[in-house]
C-alpha cells in the first residue's frame, strides 16, 4: 500500500475547530485546533456564527498542510456537534445565527410537541420530544420569525455547512438528520407526512446521502482558501458522537464508550429504540446505516471540574498555570478515600440531561466542613459526576446488555484518578484509549472507507482503536461505592423534591 495514503477528518466541535490528518494504520501525522466565541444574547440562548466555524476550518486546514503535502491526502470528511440550526438563502449564506443543542429558548414548542405528539415522535424515533432535538428550534423560528423561515433555502447541521462551503453541494447525512426529531429510522428519510402536518415548508429539507458516500470534491474556490489540493474525495461525514462512537470502539459489538469532555456521554450500540430507554437515554442512527446507538448524556463533564477550580481558585478563565496546578491536586486526590469524608457534589450546575431530564435539577454540596481542603473538594466534584455516569450506565445496559470492555476517552481520560475512580464506582475494568479525539478518528476512518481504503468501518475500528491502559477496579472500593450511590440517589431525589417545590420551574418531561 502507498504510505502516503493519508486522511483528513475535520471535526467541528461547540468551542473549536479540530483538524487531524492520519495515514492508513491510523497514526496521527499532524493536527491542528482552533476556538470560536458562543454567543449569549437572551438568558437560555446559546448560539455561534456560522463563519467562525470556516474561518476556524480555514486556519487549522493550513497548519496541517505545514506538515503534510496536499496531494497525499487521500480523502477528507467531517463530524459535527449534533442538532444545531443552520439556515441558509439561496446564495448559501447563513440568515441567522445558529441556534446550538444547548439552546432553550423553544420550551414552548417542545411542551406543544410533548402534549400533542409524545407517543407519536417516541414510537418513530425512540425519542421523546426536548428543546436539544432540531425540530424545536424549527418551530420557534416558525412561531416567531416566519419571514426567516420563508427566506430559508436549506436548513443545515455544523458539519454540512462547513461541507458545503468545501464542495459548494448542500445535503447532509442521516446521523445528522435522525437527530431533528424528523427523520423516520425505518425509512430511513424524511418523516414528510409529520413534515406538512407541522407546516414547515418541505423545500428547506437537505438530501440525505449515507455517511460514508463521496459527497463531492474540493473545489477550487476551497482549494484556493485552504491549500487543499482541488478535486480531492470529499466524503459525507457524519454527527459528532456517531463519529465518536467508531473512534471510541463503540461500533463494535460489546463496547461500550465513556466520554469524559466538557460534557460526558456512555454511548453503546443498539439494534433499534427499546421501550425501556425511551424518555430515560436517547437514540441515534449509527454510521451503520443496519444499527443505531443508545446515549446517555452527563451534562457536567469536565465543566464541574473546571467549575469547582474556578470557584476555589477565584479565576475567571484557566491558563497553563492552572492546569499545572490541576496536576498537583490530582495527585493530592490518590490519598483521598471513597466518599470524600462524607463530602457529597450533585453534579448538575445546568439542570440534568439523561436519565432524569429535570431542568430543575441543581448542583449542590452536601456534607461541608471547616477543614476540608481544596483537593477534597475536587475529589468530591468528580464522584459526584462519576455517579451521575452509573445512572446512565446502568440505563443502557439494561437496554444493550452488559459490556465486555469499557473504553474511556477524550480530554478527561489523561485524568488517572477519574479513570480509577469511575472502574472502582462501575465495577468494571476500564481501558483508557491511545487516541483521546474519538470524532476526529471516526470522521478520518469515515473517509478511508468512503474511497475503500477500508473494508468496512467495524474492520478499520478494530484495527485503528487502540488501547493505551487497562484499569482494573478495585473490589473493596466498588463495595464502599455501591453504598455510597445508594445514599447518593437518597439525595438526589430530596433535592429534586426541594427543588420542585421552591424554584416552582416546570419539569421537562
Amino acid at each position: 500500500m502507498d504510505d502516503k495514503h493519508f486522511l483528513m477528518a475535520i471535526d467541528i466541535g461547540t468551542t473549536s475547530v479540530k483538524c487531524l490528518v492520519m495515514n492508513a494504520e491510523g497514526v496521527t501525522l499532524t493536527s491542528s485546533s482552533h476556538g470560536y466565541q458562543i454567543i449569549n444574547r437572551h438568558p437560555s440562548w446559546v448560539e455561534q456564527c456560522p463563519d467562525d466555524w470556516c474561518n476556524a476550518v480555514i486556519r487549522s486546514i493550513k497548519n496541517c498542510l505545514i506538515d503534510i503535502d496536499s496531494k497525499d491526502i487521500k480523502a477528507i470528511s467531517f463530524s459535527g456537534h449534533m442538532s444545531a440550526l443552520v439556515m441558509v438563502d439561496e446564495e448559501g449564506e447563513p440568515l441567522y445565527p445558529s441556534i446550538l443543542i444547548t439552546d432553550t429558548r423553544s420550551s414552548k414548542q417542545t411542551s406543544f410537541l410533548r402534549e400533542r405528539y409524545l407517543e407519536r415522535v417516541s414510537k418513530v424515533t425512540g425519542n421523546e420530544p426536548l428543546d436539544a432535538f432540531t425540530l424545536s428550534k424549527l418551530l420557534w423560528v416558525k412561531e416567531e420569525y416566519p419571514d426567516l423561515l420563508g427566506r430559508t433555502s436549506k436548513f443545515l447541521f455544523p458539519k454540512d455547512y462547513v461541507r458545503y462551503k468545501i464542495t459548494g453541494l448542500m445535503g447532509t447525512d442521516p446521523t445528522d438528520a435522525g437527530n431533528s426529531l424528523l427523520y423516520d429510522i425505518k425509512k430511513k428519510d424524511w418523516n414528510w407526512e409529520f413534515i406538512n402536518e407541522l407546516d414547515i415548508p418541505e423545500s428547506i429539507f437537505p438530501a440525505i446521502s449515507n455517511t460514508t458516500a463521496i459527497f463531492g470534491q474540493v473545489s477550487k474556490k476551497a482549494a484556493s482558501l485552504t491549500g487543499l489540493k482541488e478535486g480531492t474525495p470529499v466524503v459525507t461525514g457524519g454527527a459528532d458522537m456517531a463519529c465518536s462512537q467508531v473512534g471510541t470502539g463503540a461500533i463494535l459489538e460489546g463496547v461500550m464508550a465513556i466520554t469524559l469532555s466538557t460534557s460526558g456521554q456512555v454511548v453503546m450500540a443498539v439494534p433499534g429504540p427499546h421501550e425501556y430507554g425511551i424518555g430515560k437515554v436517547t437514540f441515534h442512527p449509527a454510521v451503520n446505516t443496519e444499527s443505531m446507538y443508545t446515549m446517555g448524556t452527563i451534562f457536567t463533564g469536565g465543566l464541574g471540574v473546571e467549575w469547582g477550580y474556578k470557584l476555589l481558585f477565584n479565576k475567571e478563565r484557566l491558563d497553563k498555570t492552572d492546569y499545572k496546578e490541576l496536576g498537583i491536586l490530582t495527585k493530592e486526590m490518590e490519598g483521598c478515600s471513597p466518599g470524600s469524608e462524607g463530602l457529597l457534589f450533585l453534579p448538575f450546575l445546568v439542570g440534568s440531561s439523561t436519565p432524569h431530564f429535570d431542568t430543575t435539577d441543581r448542583a449542590s454540596w452536601v456534607g461541608l466542613s471547616l477543614n476540608q481542603d481544596k483537593a477534597l473538594l475536587l475529589h468530591s466534584i468528580l464522584e459526584g459526576i462519576t455517579f451521575n455516569i452509573l445512572e446512565n450506565v446502568n440505563v443502557v445496559k439494561k437496554i444493550a446488555g452488559n459490556a465486555h470492555k469499557v473504553h474511556i476517552g477524550a480530554g478527561g481520560s489523561r485524568n488517572r484518578v477519574w479513570c480509577q475512580m469511575i472502574a472502582d464506582v462501575l465495577g468494571m475494568d476500564i481501558c483508557t484509549l491511545s487516541n483521546r479525539d474519538g470524532s476526529a478518528l471516526g470522521a478520518a476512518i469515515i473517509a478511508g472507507t468512503g474511497i475503500g481504503l477500508f473494508s468496512s468501518i467495524e474492520d478499520a475500528a478494530s484495527k485503528i482503536v487502540t488501547i493505551k491502559d487497562d484499569i482494573p477496579f478495585n473490589t473493596e472500593r466498588h463495595k464502599t461505592y455501591h453504598s455510597l450511590f445508594e445514599g447518593y440517589q437518597e439525595v438526589y431525589h430530596s433535592m429534586n423534591r426541594y427543588m420542585h417545590k421552591y424554584l416552582s420551574s416546570p419539569k421537562n418531561h
